[in-house]
């Protein structure tokens, strides 16, 4: 007891000690605690969405990698239906080139086959006429020098 007494502590250094360490213990168990499993529900909630972002974020990039392959796929099927159709006008285009190049063919021939049936038909009028014609210039001079 000289110890306490030369540290200047009497007994009521024991009631102190027991009343802060009564109200610790009710305290910790109606302030302490709740506090902490608040600290606790809000680290768990935090890890729990950091956990469902990392799971949306894995989601969105299979997503985006499916969307990239489907986009390819439909892209290669746009491009090579692009080009069956490209392909089938440029057949479309030669046929419908070749019947007009026959039409006028057949039109230019028959234009050919008119002028020289006229051709034809003009000199056989010509000569006819240019027989005529030279017997009546005959006829004329004849009579002139006989004249």
């Amino acid at each position: 007891m000289t110890i306490f007494h030369q540290l200047g502590l009497d007994y009521t250094f024991f009631v102190q000690l027991g009343l802060i360490s009564v109200v610790y213990f009710l305290l910790s168990s109606l302030y302490f605690k709740p506090f902490m499993r608040l600290f606790e529900v809000r680290h768990k909630r935090t890890i729990e969405d950091r956990e469902a972002a990392k799971n949306l974020m894995e989601q969105a990039h299979t997503k985006l990698q499916e969307y990239k392959k489907r986009l390819t796929e439909e892209s290669a099927a746009a491009r090579k239906e692009y080009e069956a159709a490209i392909t089938e006008a440029k057949k479309e285009e030669a046929k419908l080139l070749t019947q007009t190049r026959d039409s006028a063919k057949k039109i230019v021939q028959e234009a050919l086959e008119s002028a020289g049936a006229q051709r034809d038909q003009l000199k056989k009028s010509l000569e006819s006429e240019v027989a005529s014609l030279a017997k009546a210039v005959s006829e004329s001079l004849l009579v002139r020098k006989d004249g």
